[in-house]
């Protein structure tokens, strides 16, 4: 049986480890600029999929934000949520809630999933700030 030989594996390996300690601000930053395309992808979907309550002059859809990102053991993670209540009579409804009906629907009401299609179908879209902010780091960081 022939072996193979692996030349060079010590600097791929060297490579690899200085990649993996990619600092938090160049991974924040990218989190931040990814979350800002999805949320705008969000609010386009949700716009096709009539998600907007054309009764009322307070959309959910204009009250997409993000959160602040928190580091994680995989690297990390921003929530996109929709801030606010909006009131209709006595009964004051937050628009996070509003957003998670009209993705998975309830009795009486189905569902809409504009959040998991806008993300789905533009899965490319949303990762390309972070693989630009993230190529340009480590392009800046192991010139040769």
């Amino acid at each position: 049986m022939a072996g193979l030989t692996f030349t060079g594996s010590n600097e791929l390996q060297d490579a690899f480890t200085r990649i993996h300690d990619i600092p938090w601000n160049v991974t924040e930053h990218a989190l931040d600029e990814m979350a800002k395309v999805a949320a705008s992808e969000i609010k386009s979907t949700g716009e096709y999929m009539g998600i907007r309550d054309e009764d009322s002059d307070d959309h959910i859809l204009d009250h997409i934000t993000t959160k602040k990102a928190k580091k994680t053991d995989d690297g990390g993670r921003e929530k996109i949520t929709f801030d606010g209540t909006r009131k209709r009579g006595n009964t004051i409804t937050r628009n996070a809630e509003i957003a998670f009906i009209n993705e998975y629907g309830k009795r009486g009401q189905d569902a809409r999933p504009f959040m998991k299609t806008a993300l789905t179908q533009n899965e490319a879209l949303i990762s390309d700030p972070g693989v630009k902010i993230i190529g340009d780091w480590i392009e800046e960081n192991f010139k040769k």
